[in-house]
């Protein structure tokens, strides 16, 4: 989702033709108009919950500094979209932003270059200190360490110690529900949940160790090696830590099908808690279905067939059509959710509007371009 700029999810490139208008800032054909700029931070920087799970950022102040300290740095204005991403390992804000200087010129060379890089990596360290974020080692003390240590040394081992002694993120940890086959065998079913964890944890602990080793043979007086070996250890208890908890969660989970399996054979209702995780599920299936729909209607829409086409290529799931009601849905292949288009909402609003909303865009842009191929000279984006 966009937050809390750019809430209707508009095309970037007609957002930053916008800004650019109203600053009146010249154009050359070479002139680039949106800058996207990542907000993250160490995986460890961000603490899970008591059971594992991440938690939700969306609200929270560290959200809150990101939006401030973007504004600050490159006016609000020119902050024509901002999405947090929480579906990865580490939760990341990604913003476009149009690169105006201070003078009103369209200037990304001006705005985007290695000094105000290294001072917009310093301001946004210091933004994100009350939240227990340091600037990263590469920047501190302990660089300037290993390389007064290998000075001298061959080129080879130097670019060996640099790559061994960058913290691996671990791969996260999960276990995957049973499916409708799985819950014929699940003692099968458990013994490959925890040969495949097993098997993942041996790999990262393998790894971890192997580089730790190979980086303090290198350069055993750095400074910085050492810093970045206990950085090593605090992820290896990590993963550990992790293993433990989803061990445990599999152990939660197997019991409770267990005991729903016996209910159904039984004739019996399903506990409550059992259908309001059932419930759960389907709902958040159902957002990562209107997700996957608002991205796919980004794409040129003239026509009912070319978001078909889009429905047909989203991964996870098939689109189905009854060929005599003509009722269209998707089904979630892993847990066989089912969704009538009609009961999405992508983006807040029905299927059907957005459809409407994407054919739109889609006919501005063309006339647009067929503007800039009249005049000669044109600027399209890819």
């Amino acid at each position: 989702m966009c937050y809390p700029i750019n809430t209707a999810e508009r095309n970037y490139w007609e957002l930053a033709t916008e800004r650019i208008q109203e600053s009146g800032a010249k154009v050359r054909p070479d002139s680039v108009r949106g800058v996207e700029v990542l907000l993250t931070a160490s995986p460890e920087a961000f603490k899970r919950q008591a059971d594992g799970t991440p938690h939700d950022w969306h609200g929270s102040k560290w959200a809150e500094a990101n939006i401030a300290f973007l504004k600050d740095k490159f006016g609000e204005q020119n902050v024509v979209s901002c999405t947090l991403h929480q579906d990865e390992l580490t939760p990341h804000f990604h913003a476009v932003v149009v690169p105006l200087t201070a003078d009103g010129r369209l200037s990304a060379k001006d705005v985007f270059n290695p000094k105000t890089l290294r001072a917009l990596q310093t301001d946004y360290a210091e933004a994100m200190k009350p939240f227990g974020m340091e600037r990263g080692v590469e920047h501190s003390r302990a660089k300037h360490e290993v390389m007064r240590h290998v000075y001298g040394a061959q080129e080879q081992s130097r670019g060996e110690l640099a790559t061994l002694t960058r913290p691996e993120p671990a791969t996260r940890l999960s276990i995957e529900g049973p499916s409708g086959l799985d819950l014929v065998n699940l003692s099968k079913w458990r013994a490959e949940q925890e040969a495949r964890l097993n098997a993942e944890l041996a790999r990262q602990l393998t790894s971890a160790n192997e580089r730790a080793s190979k980086a303090a043979s290198i350069a055993q007086d750095s400074a910085g090696a050492k810093d970045r070996e206990k950085t090593l250890a605090r992820q290896l208890a990590s993963v550990e830590g992790t293993k433990t908890k989803q061990i445990q969660v599999r152990k939660d989970v197997e019991g409770g099908f267990t005991r729903a399996l016996v209910q159904v054979v039984q004739g019996e209702t399903l506990p409550a808690n059992v259908l309001e995780y059932a419930h759960q599920v389907r709902a958040g299936i159902k957002a990562e279905a209107e997700k996957h729909i608002q991205q796919a209607l980004k794409a040129p829409i003239r026509q009912v067939s070319d978001l078909t086409d889009q429905l047909k290529k989203l991964p996870g799931y098939i689109y189905q059509e009854d060929a005599t009601t003509k009722q269209r849905e998707l089904c979630h292949t892993a847990t066989g959710s089912r969704f009538e288009l009609a009961e999405l909402k992508p983006g807040g609003v029905s299927v059907k509007e957005a459809y409407d909303q994407a054919v739109q865009r889609t006919v501005q842009r063309d006339q647009e371009q067929s503007k800039g191929q009249s005049r000669g000279g044109g600027i399209s984006m890819k």
